[in-house]
């Protein structure tokens, strides 16, 4: 039993690093030269807020903060700035899983958009304290809006695709400890 759920661990942990190494690759691709007007919703922050708050251990601070610093690298993004923010938010649903595993989805949601406006917020201000050229606020706060409105559908993919979903009441890890 222990070892079907060591496995199912690494196998969550595998699928994480997998989607988020693909949307890295795609958001690299050099699809449009033209600049858009708009911000994307960051999917893998998404991805990763999904990943936390449902299933925290298929989630590990060293994968998260992995995956964010080589985004920060690839993106041009300044090294660990965004990083250090979603592993703090992380750590924070982290501790919250528990709680946040018994309230309805809405309440979820609305705590997931409040940590991701405070991160992008907070990103902002720091980069504006260090003089680094800052994108519109209407741009920051547009990407914030949509990285919060695809978090249900990524919630949803990834319940239906790849089964990440709370864990049922008395279910334990590999260990023995109830989750």
């Amino acid at each position: 039993m222990a070892e079907i759920n060591r496995r199912r661990t690494y196998i969550g942990q595998a699928i994480l690093a997998a989607i988020c190494m693909l949307l890295i690759f795609l958001h690299l691709l050099p699809l449009n030269t033209v600049p858009t007007r708009w911000a994307a919703p960051d999917l893998i922050l998404a991805v990763t807020l999904t990943w936390v708050t449902r299933r925290p251990e298929y989630a590990p601070v060293t994968l998260i903060a992995s995956i964010f610093l080589l985004s920060d690298f690839l993106f041009g993004r300044p090294p660990g700035l965004m990083t250090a923010l979603v592993v703090i938010l992380s750590e924070m649903f982290r501790a919250r899983s528990k709680s946040i595993r018994s309230v309805p989805f809405p309440l979820e949601w609305i705590s997931v958009t409040i940590g991701i406006f405070a991160i992008a917020l907070i990103n902002r201000m720091i980069l504006a304290m260090v003089l680094v050229p800052v994108p519109a606020l209407s741009l920051t706060l547009a990407q914030a809006l949509l990285t919060s409105l695809a978090y249900p559908i990524v919630v949803l993919v990834a319940y239906v695709v790849f089964g990440v979903s709370r864990p049922a009441p008395g279910e334990v890890d590999a260990l023995g400890h109830r989750l």
